[in-house]
């Protein structure tokens, strides 16, 4: 027997009403779009398309639709351009992802007030929830089905999502897979049930382990790409990688208040032609001579993200006067970098986040913690560094394991020596290791000392570097 509030939920729903005895309901899913407003044009014309076919197509948003784009994070209104491309486009739902706090409740405030869609997240509240509007689900009515979607977002061990603490001041976080199991009685109220995450893969996965009468999952936060939907018992999981490449339709046939058949489809966004309209916003939104300036060139082609994230942990080293500096593979926002100018705008979008750098004195045993429990919170892999190397394993529960730590000379790193580490005030704060020093902020933004760097050095080819030598017992990517 349900409670009194669920029961005055159940009568506010309409759910004593007959439930829709046949349809079928189209919903496009996208995650993790990080501020890739080059490519919103074309997913405004995947969309158009897409709603041609049917033309009561919901969209959602499985978070991270900031962070990434310096004209973008950097605009005036931060990540208004965002928003107003995706109101244009006809966002209908989106999640939190951890870079929704990036700026604070002030600014995430501001977003959800400008937005044509609402923001559902079960697991966040706000301190003052009566002036931020997130709700823990919405329904929808589509062909006469109805379609509930409750949203979820990822929390990391020390209880937070992946951000610096003062990022969530204000806020309240609850075990999403707990807070899932308190929604339950959703499942009466709906013909189709989502779960609309910002978990990670693995994390859907087992969420649909648990919860194995919800019907779908559309998910974010690892960048997965999942071509089409993967079934997990007769739960459908889908992610559509990351930075607009895709966007996944799911079209659910109902019969008798259940869902009959579902599938899901992974659909490229590059293979359409850009909307005018949309085109033009971007163009405004990139009118901004600070970040068009050139600050320096790139020799040759970086491949591979471990050599931006070597460029860049030697940048952060030189700038702190240190021996070593390690930098987290999900600070480093770009795969690969063309030959060619690089503009502030590059340097912005490589690293958007603003973190301070923060200086420790570490023995070569606390700086082996520091490396190995690093990918515990960046789901992107192992770190690059600067002024060594090394080899490790990554288990498939991402936890690794050293192999060897040397100098630039090969030597091996002595364990009872102490070094000065320099890192991102991030990964001081979110990593779990064992540390005598407390460490000092040095009060300079990684950005700012990858700047420097760049514009001392002129001209920089770092496309054959490569420090660090990861073993993955799997690979990352699920198809």
């Amino acid at each position: 027997m349900g409670t009194l509030r669920q029961i005055c939920c159940a009568l506010a729903l309409g759910a004593l009403a007959p439930l829709g005895w046949a349809g079928q309901v189209t919903v496009l899913g996208i995650n993790d779009m990080h501020a890739s407003i080059d490519n919103m044009p074309k997913l405004a014309t995947l969309v158009k398309q897409e709603r041609a076919r049917d033309p009561q197509a919901l969209l959602f948003s499985a978070g991270d639709n900031r962070t990434g784009n310096p004209f973008n994070d950097m605009y005036p209104k931060p990540s208004w351009p965002m928003v107003a491309l995706m109101n244009r486009i006809g966002f209908n739902l989106s999640t939190l992802g951890n870079h929704s706090f990036d700026a604070g409740m002030d600014a995430m405030r501001e977003l959800i007030m400008g937005a044509e869609f609402r923001v559902v997240c079960a697991n966040v509240s706000a301190a003052d929830k009566d002036r931020i509007l997130l709700q823990p689900y919405r329904i929808f009515e589509r062909n006469g089905v109805k379609v509930g979607v409750l949203g979820l977002l990822q929390l990391g061990p020390n209880g937070i999502p992946d951000i610096l603490p003062e990022q969530g001041e204000g806020f309240t976080f609850r075990d999403p897979f707990a807070v899932a199991q308190e929604y339950r009685w959703l499942r009466d109220q709906c013909d189709v049930l989502i779960f609309l995450t910002h978990l990670g893969f693995e994390d859907d996965v087992e969420l649909a382990r648990q919860c194995p009468w919800v019907d779908a999952i559309i998910g974010g936060h690892t960048h997965t790409k999942v071509d089409g939907a993967h079934m997990e018992g007769n739960v459908m999981v889908t992610q559509a990688g990351c930075r607009c490449g895709y966007l996944t339709r799911l079209v659910f046939d109902v019969q008798e208040g259940r869902v009959a058949a579902k599938e899901a489809k992974l659909l490229p966004v590059a293979d359409c032609a850009a909307d005018p309209e949309a085109q033009e916003m971007v163009d405004q939104f990139k009118d901004d001579p600070y970040l068009q300036e050139q600050i320096a060139v790139n020799a040759a082609d970086i491949t591979e993200r471990e050599g931006v994230g070597c460029l860049f942990a030697d940048a952060q080293r030189e700038k702190a006067g240190c021996d070593i500096a390690v930098a987290n593979f999900g600070s480093i926002r770009v795969d690969t970098l063309p030959a060619g100018p690089l503009r502030m705008s590059d340097v912005f979008r490589i690293d958007p986040f603003g973190n301070d750098m923060v200086l420790f004195r570490l023995t070569g045993e606390e700086l082996a913690d520091l490396i190995t429990n690093i990918s515990l919170i960046d789901h992107h892999g192992m770190p690059s560094v600067s002024g060594m190397g090394y080899t490790a394993k990554l288990d498939r529960n991402n936890k690794a394991s050293l192999v060897e730590m040397h100098h630039e000379d090969g030597s091996p790193i002595d364990p009872a020596k102490t070094y000065t580490v320099v890192t991102s005030s991030f990964v001081a704060s979110s990593t779990q290791f064992k540390h005598a020093d407390p460490g000092r902020s040095l009060k300079v933004k990684c950005c700012d000392a990858f700047a420097d760097f760049l514009k001392k050095r002129g001209t920089v080819d770092y496309s054959t570097v490569r420090r660090a030598k990861v073993i993955r017992e799997v690979p990352r990517d699920h198809h």
